[in-house]
This record gives C-alpha cells, structure tokens and sequence, in this order.
C-alpha cells in the first residue's frame, strides 16, 4: 500500500534521471521517458516549486550515437563519448522546456572546494531568480575518479545539499527498492518507506551491470544516506511508467528515505 506523502510541504526539488531514461534501447537521446519527466517538473514549477534537474545520458548518448566496439568502457574511452553526448542532451532537454536551460557541469572537486562550491550555489541562485532550468551533469571529460561507480547519484546527492534542497527524487528503471533482486527473485517485495539508510538497508541495493550505466541501487541508496544525513528526504521510483505524478496525488510513487536530521535535533533538545 502506498504510504501517504504531503508533498505540498516540499519546495526545493532536486530530479535525477538515470542514462537508462535518456538513451534507452541504443537511442543517442529519446524523447519516450524524458518527456513525461519533463512534463513533471514543468508542473512543479508552476506550482511554485524550485527545480534541479540531474541528467544522466551524456556517456550512453555519446555511445549510441558513434556506436563503438567496444564490449566495456573504460574511463579513458567514457572521456571523449560523454564530451560528444553532453551538448546532445542538454539540447535534448531544451526542447521539452518554453523555458531556457542551462548546463551545469560539476565535479566532486568543485564541491569539496569551499569557494568553488560557493561560486556554484550563487549560479543556482541566480539561474533560479532569472527562471532557467540548471540541467547539473558530471563534467566526465576532465573528471579522473569521478567516473567510477556511482558519479552521479553521489553527484545529485551533493547537489541537493548544495542548493539546500529539501526533497530528491531519484527516476530509475525500476519501482523502488526491493528486499531481494526482483530481477532474479520474483517473491522480492517493494519496500516503501525507510527512516534514514542503515547497513542493512544498504546491502539490499544491487550494483549495475550495465557497461554504460556507472550506477546501480546501492549508489542510490548511498546517495539516500547522505540526502537524509543532511535534512532532505529521498524518492527512488520508476522513471519508465511517470509513477512520480501520484506525488501530486500525495501518494509515494516507490521508496520514500526520510531525513534523519530532525530526528537527531529532536534527540539533542
């Protein structure tokens, strides 16, 4: 049963869309996920809400479009794709929005820099006070660790701390978390809602086979510990059936990560 959200009470949302939404079935960019995605934010910023989109895609695009021989990318060989693929993807998302995009390109040095991470909330701040969209990827052509699993969900989670998000909702292929592999267990059962991330709740994420694909559930449920350590709540749900409308219903589209910030306040009080 879907548990209950307010999601009126949210203001600052961060949106991650994963590779497998932007450039499914060897397309360089498809419009089939990331139109409904886009439909999505476009109703939450009309209804007053603050919007950080988190683009996945630029390596799968790059690689759809060349189509390499190559059976597993090293990160020497994601450089050169991803430099192909980013300006299709933002130019992807551009024609979604009335509204201008804008391209953010971030990597975890930029964010453990205090004055460079200090630059970037100000350009957040003021793309969102001119009313463009900041479309945040890893810059993966000058990125040397970052390419590793998991860049961009421990990217978004970084990127709604940054700019002080209170939700994050993380659009996978898949419902949400699970209890086992659902791929491989058909008795695996959705878990709908944790309070904050521990051990356990870690080591039911599965790691990604995809040789495009840098994540898997464990990056996100990693990326859900860190949003929740830091006050935001976190939602992994299905990209692929447009699950995240029932928000607008207050219904929990998959996993919902509650914060435990306030929990620890209240304890401290």
């Amino acid at each position: 049963m879907l548990e209950h959200i307010e999601f009126g009470n949210y203001n600052n949302i961060v949106v991650k869309v994963g590779s497998a939404l932007i450039a499914p079935d060897g397309h360089s960019c498809s419009a089939e996920y990331c139109l409904p995605i886009a439909h999505f934010v476009r109703k939450c910023r009309k209804a007053g809400k603050q919007v950080t989109l988190v683009s996945s895609g630029a390596v799968a695009a790059g690689f759809n479009l060349l189509k390499p021989d190559y059976d597993k990318l090293t990160r020497k060989e994601k450089q050169p794709l991803a430099a192909v693929g980013q300006s299709m993807v933002v130019a992807h998302w551009q024609r979604f929005f009335d509204d201008v995009v804008a391209q953010v390109l971030l990597t975890s040095a930029d964010i453990k820099n205090p004055e460079r991470a200090q630059n970037a909330r100000n350009t957040f701040k003021t793309l969102e006070e001119l009313g463009a969209l900041p479309i945040v990827n890893e810059n993966d052509t000058v990125a040397t660790e970052e390419l590793t699993v998991g860049d961009n969900d421990n990217l978004v989670a970084q990127v709604a701390k940054l700019t002080n998000a209170d939700l994050l909702i993380i659009c996978s292929d898949i419902d949400g978390v699970y209890d086992d592999n659902p791929k491989t267990n058909p008795d695996a059962e959705l878990v709908n809602q944790f309070e904050g991330i521990s051990e356990e709740a870690l080591a039911m994420g599965k790691q990604s086979t995809s040789a495009q694909g840098t994540g898997g559930m464990r990056t996100k449920l990693k990326a859900a510990k860190f949003a929740s350590e830091n006050g935001i709540d976190t939602i992994i749900c299905n990209g692929t059936n447009e699950s995240y409308m029932r928000l607008f219903n207050n219904q929990n589209p998959g996993t919902l990560v509650r914060n435990t910030a306030q929990d620890e306040e209240a304890n401290v009080a």
